[in-house]
């Protein structure tokens, strides 16, 4: 299986172009150039460790998939002073790829909040902070008996719609080569549609890949998007209210928390209908989530002044923890790179641990 094959399918899922922009999701570590890209298996984690380099290696693996992106910042030397320079540094020495997605997988429909709700049971209603969606309108110029071909591939990118008009002239540079020429003298169209930034490339991509698609002009410009589906936490609710202390438990359960800190609105015999979710430190939309008319919000790395600033509100805040409550990701990675492709070998790490430790 190439590399190129897995990373494709987890942007299908998680497109690099809705992380946020201090971010760092994608490939990490690349394959050696003798292996030619061909991945063995995967090991999938939160975080990236020598650790889990060396389980890899055991499994016959030679990807590592994590949540938590490797490198966060520039690397100047590679000395093993630290644990990234040392798993960076064990990476490349056994030969392994490591692919990272955050807040790619955060945001995402059907990523990390979702995920929460689901182990939960609630329903879905709404993203908690919706992030507006890059978007563009693609102009692709053509000869008319090519623009049917090229409405169908726009359209299948999920552009909403699809404007063809005649041009009566577009001035196309001729020295260059055959096909331009020929298309200089034919009748040309264009055909436009708004597409999602992150598809653009693929978009392009399928364009050239026509018959003919080498000599097609694609022009992309930026336009408004008012899509409010993409984004961090979720607005999610049960279909049977459940007591206070009910939902503390099955948090409990189902995240493998041993504790949950909360804030002093907790009420463990209310009847709880809607809460927020928010994998990872989602303290900053605690109060997005209370003009949501949640009743709950469970997220983590809540501050102590975050819980301080909510001690008279309804809304109860729980903080499950970070490595709590983005472990799902390892579920979704699975279930993405399964459907794609149910024969290639993945695996949960066991080596893995939560570098928080209660006591």
């Amino acid at each position: 299986m190439k590399l190129s094959f897995i990373t494709a399918a987890l942007e299908e899922y998680a497109p690099l172009a809705i992380q946020e922009k201090w971010d760092n999701s994608g490939l990490q570590v690349g394959l050696p150039e003798e292996a030619e890209g061909e991945c063995t298996g995967a090991l999938l984690c939160v975080d990236v460790t020598p650790e889990i380099i060396a389980e890899a290696v055991r499994l016959g693996c030679n990807l590592v998939i994590s949540h938590h992106p490797l490198l966060f910042k520039g690397v100047k030397n590679v000395v093993g002073r630290t644990p990234s320079e040392r798993t960076l540094a064990a990476a490349i020495r056994s030969g392994v790829a490591v692919y990272s997605s955050h807040t790619a997988l955060d945001s995402t429909r059907g990523g990390i909040s979702y995920e929460m709700a689901a182990r939960l049971g609630a329903t879905p209603l709404r993203v908690l902070a919706p992030v507006t969606e890059a978007m563009v309108l693609m102009t692709v110029t053509c000869p008319r008996n090519m623009a049917a071909d090229v409405r169908l591939i726009l359209l299948d990118s999920d552009a909403p719609g699809c404007d063809y008009y005649d041009v009566e002239r577009e001035s196309i540079d001729t020295a260059s080569d055959p096909l331009e020429r020929l298309i200089s003298h034919t009748p040309l169209c264009k055909v436009e549609a708004r597409v999602k930034a992150s598809s653009a490339g693929r978009i392009t991509s399928a364009l050239r890949s026509m018959p003919g698609g080498d000599g097609l002009k694609v022009l992309t410009s930026p336009v408004d998007n008012d899509d409010l589906s993409v984004g961090l936490g979720l607005v999610a609710s049960f279909d049977v209210p459940v007591k206070g202390s009910v939902l503390l438990d099955l948090v409990k359960e189902r995240f493998k928390c041993p504790v949950v800190k909360s804030s002093l609105g907790f009420d463990a015999d209310a009847d709880i209908r809607r809460i927020a979710l928010c994998g990872g430190a989602g303290g900053e939309f605690i109060g997005v989530a209370s003009a949501a008319a949640a009743q709950v919000y469970i997220t983590a790395d809540v501050r102590y002044h975050d819980f301080a600033d909510s001690a008279s509100s309804p809304m109860a805040v729980f903080d499950i923890g970070h490595f709590e409550s983005e472990s799902c990701a390892k579920d979704l990675f699975y279930r993405v790179i399964k459907n794609k492709f149910p024969n290639f070998a993945v695996y949960y790490s066991e080596m893995e641990t939560n570098p928080v430790k209660y006591l």
